[in-house]
This record gives structure tokens, sequence and C-alpha cells, in this order.
């Protein structure tokens, strides 16, 4: 028996190395994503996105990242063949037109409670989901392709509104506490020390100005008729400093709205945090947190001639990030608690059973715990979402002096500028398009009337924060 015993200890000893050894976890492959954009090309979370978009658990987010990066590199085709078809799935068709499928933008409260939320199919967030259809009407616009552009505007609107409408509902449904109700109150009030000061600053996961104002400016563009107006107040309800950009003097020249989207979005990290379960047992329970605190945009102006006029946040991101974890944090601390004291119950249980064979009850203790033991060394904190969005974005408009069709926009908090102008033959208003993650900034100049777009990469304007 002893004999067997050693082999049992060696199989154990075997699987902890196994399960604790060889390639990078989740975590750490998503570490290394975000720094190849932010200091190089990008070369890994290109690789690293292609690779989730094909694996049917991270598919959705795969094709995200893989969707923006190729954006970012000034591939809109490319983009777009990958944000298109993804985009077509969470809608459906129906006599008023098409409609979000709610399912396909929540949490799945009580879902995998044996395996950790990583084997859960990757479950968008409405924010990202709102972002994506940006991104792909920002594709549209690229491409030339104006009416599809206001279509996932349209959609992007119309998915907060009906996302506002359900919302009381899915709250209702977020709340199983699986006889588990002290150790969830204890990690759901740790983590929330982390998410409150950020979460706090918006008032939904999901609203989004951008999308509202510049639903607005397309029926601007249409004439009008009352609709320009609705989104733009409504824009300015999300964000009331975007209102100063609604109604401009009239006279001078072209029209043009500046967006500046700024770093990279913060990420979840894994926090470990002890509970007492069943029997005084102490274990550690990882989970998901953000642990930054609010974000500060930099100070960035545009000037033209003698007309000028300063940047204001229209959707602040990382608050949206925050507010999302938050909002779902009942599901996903219920199901890790759980998970853990399924564990321990099972442990517990196993070394109290009698089979009548000692030789029997060593082995059902030991598998028990080899079990128990893998998965604690490989579960992990389900830290997946959308890292190559913004941090924030920020928005103004102006009207160039007659006759002038060269802007400047500076970061008054570095010193650091770009020189931009409008290219000739476009009708306005024009959309300018910067997004920087400090490796690079890369600059689009589109006509929303008529003409041909302009883009390319340029230096940051950024300061170092990393």
């Amino acid at each position: 028996m002893r004999a067997y015993a050693h082999r049992l200890a060696a199989v154990l000893a075997a699987a902890i190395l196994t399960g604790a050894c060889g390639c990078r976890t989740s975590y750490e492959q998503a570490v290394a994503a975000r720094r190849s954009v932010l200091y190089g090309d990008g070369a890994y979370a290109l690789e690293r996105a292609g690779q989730m978009a094909g694996n049917s658990t991270d598919a959705n987010l795969g094709k995200f990242e893989l969707g923006r990066l190729r954006q970012l590199a000034g591939d809109f085709e490319g983009s777009s063949g990958v944000f298109g078809p993804q985009l077509e799935d969470f809608f459906v068709d129906e006599s008023e037109g098409p409609v979000l499928k709610l399912g396909n933008a929540g949490g799945n409260i009580m879902a995998a409670t044996v395996g950790d939320d990583r084997y859960i199919p990757y479950d968008v967030p409405a924010y990202e989901l709102i972002c994506a259809l940006q991104y792909e009407s920002l594709n549209s616009l690229y491409l030339g392709r104006r009416d599809n552009a206001r279509v996932y505007l349209r959609r992007a609107t119309a998915a907060q509104e009906q996302i506002k409408e359900n919302a009381e509902q899915e709250a209702a449904a977020d709340g199983d506490s699986s006889g588990q109700e002290a150790n969830i109150a204890t990690a759901s009030g740790t983590i929330r020390q982390y998410l409150d000061p950020v979460a706090n600053s918006v008032r939904t996961s999901y609203e989004n100005a951008l999308v509202w104002y510049l639903m607005g400016v397309m029926f601007e563009l249409e004439g009008g008729s009352g609709n320009d107006t609705i989104a733009y107040r409504e824009a300015a309800t999300i964000s009331p400093d975007v209102a100063r950009f609604v109604d401009l003097a009239p006279g001078g020249g072209e029209d043009v709205i500046v967006v500046f989207e700024e770093s990279l979005v913060d990420f979840p990290e894994p926090v470990k945090i002890p509970l007492t379960f069943l029997g005084g047992t102490v274990w550690s329970v990882d989970f998901p947190s953000y642990k930054n605190g609010p974000y500060a945009p930099s100070r960035i102006g545009v000037s033209s001639g003698g007309a000028g006029c300063e940047f204001v946040r229209a959707v602040n991101v990382q608050a949206l990030a925050y507010r999302s974890l938050r909002d779902r944090l009942a599901g996903i601390v219920t199901r890790n608690v759980t998970r853990a004291a399924l564990k321990i119950a099972a442990q517990q249980a196993a070394n109290h059973i009698s089979t009548g064979n000692s030789f029997g009850d060593m082995a059902l203790m030991l598998g028990v715990f080899v079990f128990n033991a893998i998965g604690t060394a490989t579960d992990e904190a389900d830290t997946r979402s959308w890292q190559t969005l913004p941090q924030c974005v920020q928005m103004c408009r102006i009207r160039l002096p007659k006759g002038r069709r060269d802007l400047r926009v500076v970061n008054h908090s570095t010193g650091k500028s770009l020189d931009l102008s409008l290219p000739s033959g476009g009708k306005g208003p024009w959309l300018v398009w910067i997004s920087d993650v400090h490796a690079y900034s890369t600059v689009g100049v589109i006509p929303l009337a008529s003409g041909a777009p302009s883009w390319g990469k340029n230096a940051s304007i950024l300061g170092v924060k990393y």
C-alpha cells in the first residue's frame, strides 16, 4: 500500500506540474498583446487575435480585436470583412427593422460552475458591441459606403435604446447566491472597492454619446427634419460637454468634426481573495477586477487661422468597461464562489467516505485531491475583454475661417502636434478621426458628403504613460 501511495503522490506531482507549467496563461498573453500595440507594430496582437477568432469560445472577442487591428493598420476592407458579417449575427430582421438579440450582449449567470469562466463562450458586453458598430460605420466611410455608415450608426443608437428598455429586467435576473451569501458579499465588496471610483462616473455601461452625435451629423446631411436635433440632444444628455458642438455660429468656411482616441483601455487583472468555506476551510479564489483609478485625458485643442476649440470627452471607455464588469459582478462572483465550494465539499466528502478498504479510501481521497489540485493550478479568472479599444474618446467641432483648409491638433499636456489639411475635391462637413496608441497615431480625413478620404500613420502626440 505504501508503494501505491508513493505512485499516487508521483502522479499528483506530475499533474500539478502539467497544469501549472507550459504555455503562458490567457492573462499573460493579453498583457503581451497589449504591449505589442503600445510599443511596437502589434504583430503579436494580430497573431493572437487571429487565433482567438478561430476558436469557438473566443470567436467574438478575437474578431473584434482582429477587425480593430486591421483598421489601425489602414486595412479598411479587411476590417470590414471581419466586423460586417460578425455584427449581422447580433441582429434579427423584424418588420420594424433589425432588432438586437439581447442574449448576445448580456451575461450568462450560472453557466460553467465546474470549469472556470474562460470556458464559457465570450459574451460580448454591450459597450463593446456599440463600439464595434461605430467602427464598422467608420470602415464604411473610409470605403465610400456612406449609406452603410448610416445603417451601422442607426443600429448603434437603436441598440442603446433597446438595452435601456431591458436593463431593469436583466438586473433582476442577476442574483442566484447558491447558498454562499457571506462569501459572495465579501468578494463583491472587495472588487467594488476597485471598480466604484471609475464606474460611478458614467450613468450606464452602454451609453455612447459619439455615435449619437455622428448620427446627428448624418441626419443633418439629409436635411435634418428634426431627427438631427433629437440625436444631438441625446448625445448631450449622455455627455453634457458635447452640447457646445451642436449649434455653431453662422459664417466661415468648412465644418470639421475631429475625433481623438487616446491610448488603450484598461483590461481586467486577476485578483485573489481568500474566503472561508464549510468547516473553516480557507480557499483563495481568483476573480477579475480592474485596479487603476480614473484616467485623466490629455488636454487636446485644434486650431486653424484665428479659429480654435478645445476637445471634450465624448466617451469614457474606461468607465464603461468598469461599469460593465460591476453590472455583471453578481454572476461572475456566484460562479467562482460556487466552483470553490463544490471542490471543497467534494474533498471533505471523500475524506469521510469509508469503502471498507483502506487502499480504496486512500485512492478516493487522493483522486479528489489531484482533481482539485489541477483545477487550482490551472483555473484563472476570466480577464477577457476587448483591449484595443481606446481609454477615452474626445471630440470637437470647428468651423474653419473662410478659405482655410489646414488644421493643427495640439496636445497641450506634451506640446506635441499634428498638422493636417483637407484634401481637395471633397465636400464636407469633414470627419477627422485620430487614433493614438502611444506607439503611433493614425489620422483619417473623410469628406462626409462626397469625395475620397485620406489616411496615414504619424508619430504619437501622447506622452509616455506606461
